[in-house]
Protein backbone atom coordinates (compact mmCIF):
# COMPACT_ATOMS: atom_id res chain seq x y z
CA UNK A 1 0.00 0.00 0.00
CA UNK A 2 3.02 2.61 0.68
CA UNK A 3 3.62 1.91 -3.17
CA UNK A 4 0.82 3.13 -4.16
CA UNK A 5 0.56 6.10 -2.66
CA UNK A 6 4.03 7.51 -3.68
CA UNK A 7 2.94 6.71 -6.89
CA UNK A 8 -0.35 8.53 -6.28
CA UNK A 9 1.37 11.53 -5.10
CA UNK A 10 3.92 11.20 -7.62
CA UNK A 11 1.21 11.29 -10.79
CA UNK A 12 -0.06 14.56 -8.38
CA UNK A 13 2.94 16.33 -8.32
CA UNK A 14 4.02 14.85 -12.02
CA UNK A 15 3.52 18.37 -13.51
CA UNK A 16 5.81 20.51 -11.40
CA UNK A 17 8.95 18.38 -12.18
CA UNK A 18 10.93 21.92 -12.65
CA UNK A 19 9.73 23.04 -9.62
CA UNK A 20 12.72 23.54 -7.21
CA UNK A 21 12.91 20.88 -3.96
CA UNK A 22 9.77 19.18 -6.14
CA UNK A 23 11.46 15.64 -5.35
CA UNK A 24 11.45 16.30 -1.62
CA UNK A 25 8.42 17.64 -1.59
CA UNK A 26 7.35 14.63 -2.79
CA UNK A 27 8.95 12.04 -0.48
CA UNK A 28 7.55 14.51 2.25
CA UNK A 29 4.13 14.16 1.29
CA UNK A 30 3.72 10.19 1.16
CA UNK A 31 5.53 9.41 3.91
CA UNK A 32 2.71 12.11 5.92
CA UNK A 33 -0.10 10.30 3.87
CA UNK A 34 1.82 6.63 4.86
CA UNK A 35 1.63 7.81 8.78
CA UNK A 36 -2.25 8.71 7.71
CA UNK A 37 -3.33 5.49 6.43
CA UNK A 38 -1.52 4.24 9.17
CA UNK A 39 -3.54 5.91 11.89
CA UNK A 40 -7.31 5.29 9.53
CA UNK A 41 -6.06 1.51 10.01
CA UNK A 42 -5.51 1.66 13.37
CA UNK A 43 -8.80 3.48 14.14
CA UNK A 44 -10.56 0.42 12.76
CA UNK A 45 -11.37 1.06 9.03
CA UNK A 46 -10.05 -1.72 6.52
CA UNK A 47 -7.69 -1.16 3.81
CA UNK A 48 -9.68 -0.31 1.35
CA UNK A 49 -11.58 2.29 3.61
CA UNK A 50 -8.25 3.85 5.06
CA UNK A 51 -6.98 4.06 1.31
CA UNK A 52 -9.49 6.30 0.07
CA UNK A 53 -9.76 8.34 3.48
CA UNK A 54 -5.90 9.02 2.69
CA UNK A 55 -6.45 9.99 -0.99
CA UNK A 56 -9.24 12.15 -0.11
CA UNK A 57 -7.35 14.00 2.77
CA UNK A 58 -4.56 15.42 0.84
CA UNK A 59 -7.25 18.83 -0.69
CA UNK A 60 -5.03 21.65 -0.06
CA UNK A 61 -1.53 21.08 0.51
CA UNK A 62 -0.25 24.43 0.66
CA UNK A 63 0.76 23.71 4.31
CA UNK A 64 3.00 20.94 3.63
CA UNK A 65 4.30 22.72 0.36
CA UNK A 66 5.03 25.84 2.66
CA UNK A 67 7.12 23.53 5.54
CA UNK A 68 9.37 22.78 2.69
CA UNK A 69 10.00 26.70 2.05
CA UNK A 70 8.43 26.01 -1.46
CA UNK A 71 6.16 28.88 -2.32
CA UNK A 72 2.84 27.59 -3.39
CA UNK A 73 2.32 30.03 -5.87
CA UNK A 74 5.46 28.74 -7.73
CA UNK A 75 4.65 25.33 -6.90
CA UNK A 76 1.14 25.97 -8.81
CA UNK A 77 2.22 28.16 -11.64
CA UNK A 78 5.05 27.08 -12.62
CA UNK A 79 4.53 26.10 -16.81
CA UNK A 80 7.10 24.56 -18.91
CA UNK A 81 9.90 26.42 -19.63
CA UNK A 82 9.74 25.95 -23.97
CA UNK A 83 6.95 27.57 -26.18
CA UNK A 84 8.71 28.37 -28.98
CA UNK A 85 7.11 27.92 -32.40
CA UNK A 86 3.67 27.63 -30.58
CA UNK A 87 0.07 29.17 -31.49
CA UNK A 88 -0.64 31.00 -28.14
CA UNK A 89 -2.96 33.37 -29.59
CA UNK A 90 -4.85 34.97 -26.12
CA UNK A 91 -3.15 32.81 -23.87
CA UNK A 92 -3.57 33.26 -19.82
CA UNK A 93 0.05 33.38 -18.49
CA UNK A 94 -1.24 35.85 -15.46
CA UNK A 95 0.54 34.97 -12.48
CA UNK A 96 3.14 32.35 -13.80
CA UNK A 97 6.80 31.97 -13.00
CA UNK A 98 8.85 31.00 -15.73
CA UNK A 99 12.55 31.27 -15.91
CA UNK A 100 14.93 31.19 -18.59
CA UNK A 101 11.59 30.48 -20.83
CA UNK A 102 11.72 30.38 -24.22
CA UNK A 103 9.15 32.16 -26.41
CA UNK A 104 10.93 32.05 -30.18
CA UNK A 105 9.14 32.72 -33.01
CA UNK A 106 5.57 32.19 -31.21
CA UNK A 107 2.27 33.95 -31.64
CA UNK A 108 1.55 35.28 -28.35
CA UNK A 109 -1.41 37.69 -30.10
CA UNK A 110 -3.61 39.38 -27.28
CA UNK A 111 -1.90 37.30 -24.46
CA UNK A 112 -2.16 38.17 -20.63
CA UNK A 113 1.06 37.53 -19.05
CA UNK A 114 -0.22 40.22 -15.73
CA UNK A 115 1.63 39.97 -12.49
CA UNK A 116 4.29 37.06 -14.54
CA UNK A 117 7.38 36.35 -13.43
CA UNK A 118 9.63 35.98 -16.81
CA UNK A 119 13.15 36.57 -15.58
CA UNK A 120 15.71 36.23 -18.26
CA UNK A 121 13.22 34.66 -20.68
CA UNK A 122 13.72 35.02 -24.62
CA UNK A 123 11.14 36.43 -26.87
CA UNK A 124 12.81 36.31 -30.19
CA UNK A 125 10.48 37.25 -33.67
CA UNK A 126 7.60 36.77 -31.53
CA UNK A 127 4.04 38.74 -31.85
CA UNK A 128 3.11 40.35 -29.04
CA UNK A 129 0.04 42.26 -30.44
CA UNK A 130 -2.08 43.14 -28.17
CA UNK A 131 -0.34 41.59 -25.45
CA UNK A 132 -0.73 42.30 -21.57
CA UNK A 133 2.59 43.22 -19.29
CA UNK A 134 1.13 44.72 -16.21
CA UNK A 135 3.32 44.26 -12.94
CA UNK A 136 5.37 41.63 -14.55
CA UNK A 137 9.18 41.16 -13.75
CA UNK A 138 10.78 41.45 -16.50
CA UNK A 139 14.22 41.11 -15.26
CA UNK A 140 17.00 40.36 -17.82
CA UNK A 141 14.36 39.15 -20.19
CA UNK A 142 15.39 39.77 -23.98
CA UNK A 143 13.04 40.42 -26.69
CA UNK A 144 14.55 40.55 -30.52
CA UNK A 145 12.93 41.45 -33.22
CA UNK A 146 9.83 41.17 -31.37
CA UNK A 147 6.08 42.76 -32.60
CA UNK A 148 4.32 44.78 -29.95
CA UNK A 149 1.72 46.56 -31.97
CA UNK A 150 -0.99 47.78 -29.52
CA UNK A 151 0.64 45.94 -26.13
CA UNK A 152 0.24 47.39 -22.73
CA UNK A 153 2.94 47.95 -20.33
CA UNK A 154 2.03 49.12 -16.65
CA UNK A 155 3.64 48.73 -13.41
CA UNK A 156 6.62 46.46 -14.92
CA UNK A 157 9.69 45.61 -13.71
CA UNK A 158 12.76 46.80 -16.33
CA UNK A 159 16.59 45.82 -15.14
CA UNK A 160 18.68 45.02 -17.45
CA UNK A 161 15.71 44.10 -19.97
CA UNK A 162 16.91 44.25 -23.71
CA UNK A 163 14.88 45.38 -27.19
CA UNK A 164 16.48 44.46 -30.41
CA UNK A 165 14.93 45.93 -33.21
CA UNK A 166 11.54 45.47 -31.72
CA UNK A 167 8.10 47.66 -32.64
CA UNK A 168 7.10 49.42 -29.88
CA UNK A 169 5.79 52.31 -32.08
CA UNK A 170 3.11 54.28 -30.18
CA UNK A 171 3.37 51.74 -27.07
CA UNK A 172 2.54 54.09 -23.66
CA UNK A 173 5.52 53.47 -20.73
CA UNK A 174 4.13 56.31 -18.68
CA UNK A 175 5.80 56.28 -15.11
CA UNK A 176 7.62 53.51 -15.51
CA UNK A 177 10.96 52.94 -14.04
CA UNK A 178 13.76 51.70 -15.78
CA UNK A 179 17.34 50.41 -14.84
CA UNK A 180 19.87 49.58 -16.62
CA UNK A 181 17.04 48.57 -19.97
CA UNK A 182 19.05 49.01 -23.61
CA UNK A 183 16.67 49.40 -26.77
CA UNK A 184 18.80 48.54 -29.50
CA UNK A 185 17.44 49.73 -33.38
CA UNK A 186 14.06 49.47 -32.13
CA UNK A 187 11.09 51.80 -33.20
CA UNK A 188 9.85 53.96 -30.18
CA UNK A 189 7.76 56.20 -32.73
CA UNK A 190 5.30 57.90 -30.77
CA UNK A 191 6.27 56.34 -28.16
CA UNK A 192 5.28 58.04 -24.35
CA UNK A 193 7.58 58.02 -21.34
CA UNK A 194 6.03 60.81 -19.80
CA UNK A 195 7.11 60.60 -16.32
CA UNK A 196 8.91 58.08 -16.13
CA UNK A 197 12.08 57.57 -14.25
CA UNK A 198 15.16 55.98 -16.80
CA UNK A 199 18.95 55.20 -15.05
CA UNK A 200 21.43 53.85 -17.43
CA UNK A 201 19.09 53.71 -20.01
CA UNK A 202 20.39 53.31 -23.56
CA UNK A 203 18.86 53.76 -26.63
CA UNK A 204 21.61 52.47 -29.52
CA UNK A 205 19.90 53.50 -32.68
CA UNK A 206 16.58 53.11 -32.28
CA UNK A 207 13.83 55.69 -33.81
CA UNK A 208 12.68 57.80 -31.60
CA UNK A 209 10.74 60.32 -33.85
CA UNK A 210 7.98 62.37 -32.01
CA UNK A 211 8.63 60.31 -28.52
CA UNK A 212 7.91 61.96 -25.39
CA UNK A 213 9.33 62.08 -22.33
CA UNK A 214 7.95 65.14 -20.65
CA UNK A 215 8.24 64.89 -16.95
CA UNK A 216 10.42 61.57 -17.06
CA UNK A 217 13.65 61.72 -14.18
CA UNK A 218 17.07 60.13 -16.04
CA UNK A 219 20.52 60.35 -15.38
CA UNK A 220 22.85 61.93 -17.11
CA UNK A 221 24.33 59.00 -18.97
CA UNK A 222 20.27 58.18 -20.52
CA UNK A 223 20.03 62.20 -20.70
CA UNK A 224 23.46 61.92 -23.29
CA UNK A 225 22.06 59.22 -25.59
CA UNK A 226 18.74 60.88 -25.72
CA UNK A 227 20.17 64.45 -26.34
CA UNK A 228 22.16 63.03 -29.34
CA UNK A 229 19.12 61.44 -30.75
CA UNK A 230 17.97 65.50 -31.03
CA UNK A 231 14.80 64.98 -28.22
CA UNK A 232 12.80 67.66 -26.88
CA UNK A 233 14.11 66.97 -23.32
CA UNK A 234 13.37 70.62 -22.24
CA UNK A 235 10.71 69.06 -19.49
CA UNK A 236 13.26 66.83 -18.15
CA UNK A 237 14.73 66.48 -14.62
CA UNK A 238 18.39 64.83 -14.49
CA UNK A 239 19.52 63.27 -11.63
Amino acid sequence: MNEKIKNHVHNILAPYQDVENIQDLEEELSQNLQEKFTDYKKDGHNEEQAYYMTINSIGDITELIQSMNVETKELKQTVPMDFSKTELTKSDFRSVSVYKGKFNASNLNESDFSYADLTDSMFKSSNLTKAIFHHVNLTGVQFKWANFKQASFKGCIYDNTYFKQCNLTDIVFDEETFNGTIFEGTSLKKSSFRHATLLNVQFRGSDLKKSDFEGAKMDKLTYNFLKSAKIDLSKITVI
